[in-house]
């Protein structure tokens, strides 16, 4: 039954027993693709939204991912690295939906303010407040000077992508996105001189 040890690879322990039925591959498949959903919903959920998604459309975004995940490994193919499949196939995904509505991404979208007041798990005094106010405005007038394409790349840094896999997401050279990151960091570094 190698079909489903393609796919695990790099999970040796799952691999381990897999001989048997269809039927118990495909729930020790569910179990694992269960697993990696608990892992990765947090962090899924929170690049979507900051990168334009609202939190009912990220939602939705990531239940396909992982539905494509899963259809993926049934079928044998192999994910070495099934986060970085996972925000590459979101990504599509949110291009695909943003192309069949003809949207524009904007960063001061209410949905974009609402996930922001949600990341804060705790509600800190007034004068603690005012100054994270203060630098909510900041990050955004930095953020607003980056383009589109670099908020972007950005982003898939600090989720942990590596230059080549975000080139290969956009389909640029591996130059370009290290260029844009370079000159994105250096715009949001000018955000750090004016403190």
């Amino acid at each position: 039954m190698a079909r489903a040890t393609q796919g695990w690879s790099n999970y040796p322990s799952l691999v381990v027993g897999l001989a048997g039925s269809d039927e118990r591959m495909d729930e020790q498949l569910a179990g694992f693709v269960s697993g990696l959903y608990e892992e990765h919903h947090g962090s899924l959920l929170r690049h979507l939204i900051l990168s334009g998604s609202t939190e009912a459309e990220a939602e939705d975004l990531i239940q396909d991912g992982f539905l494509r995940l899963f259809r993926h490994l049934d079928s044998g193919k192999q994910v070495d690295n099934p986060r970085s499949w996972l925000l590459r196939v979101l990504h599509n995904l949110r291009i695909d939906e943003f192309r069949k509505h003809k949207r524009e991404f904007a960063l001061d979208r209410p949905e974009f303010e609402c996930m922001v007041a949600q990341l804060r798990a705790t509600g800190p005094d007034a004068e603690a407040q005012v100054i994270a106010q203060e630098e909510q405005v900041r990050v955004r007038k930095a953020i607003g000077k980056l383009s589109p394409r670099q908020y972007q790349y950005l982003l898939l840094r600090a989720e942990g992508l590596k230059l080549r896999e975000i080139a290969e997401m956009f389909r640029v050279t591996v130059q370009t996105v290290s260029e844009s990151c370079a000159k994105a960091m250096l715009e949001l570094g000018r955000l750090g001189d004016e403190s």
